[in-house]
């Protein structure tokens, strides 16, 4: 499943990455382009890969992502490495949930000289 949503992803053109699923990431920005984070599946305390999506005319140069368990006040044991795959997507390897509950998943996407934050919520039983 997560061959065929890199695929989808990664094909050319920003209006397939931006009408693929995945859940989108909110912004307190008000003119912030649309974000989405595509994962078929996550595993408790095994590493795995999502895809971020960044739908913007303009070129986004780097994406930094980072989640936290607001209720236990701590973030990840590891960083994430993050690849840029082209179009506006993301790759990011290596993210680990050690624990179930709810985590904040944070992405700083940095376009045209700015940065603009994005959160989402993701529960692990």
């Amino acid at each position: 499943m997560i061959r065929w949503v890199i695929w989808l992803l990664a094909s050319p053109g920003a209006a397939i990455a931006c009408d693929a699923g995945g859940q989108r990431m909110g912004s307190e920005a008000p003119d912030a382009p649309a974000v989405y984070l595509g994962v078929s599946e996550i595993p408790l305390a095994q590493p795995f890969s999502v895809l971020v999506s960044v739908c913007s005319e303009a070129t986004a140069h780097e994406v930094r992502v980072d989640a936290i368990m607001p209720a236990h006040q701590h973030g990840l044991n590891y960083l994430p490495e993050v690849s840029a795959l082209g179009d506006g997507v993301f790759r990011v390897d290596d993210l680990l949930f050690h624990m179930p509950g709810l985590w904040e998943s944070q992405a700083d996407v940095y376009i045209g000289g700015r940065s603009l934050s994005y959160t989402s919520e993701i529960t692990l039983k």
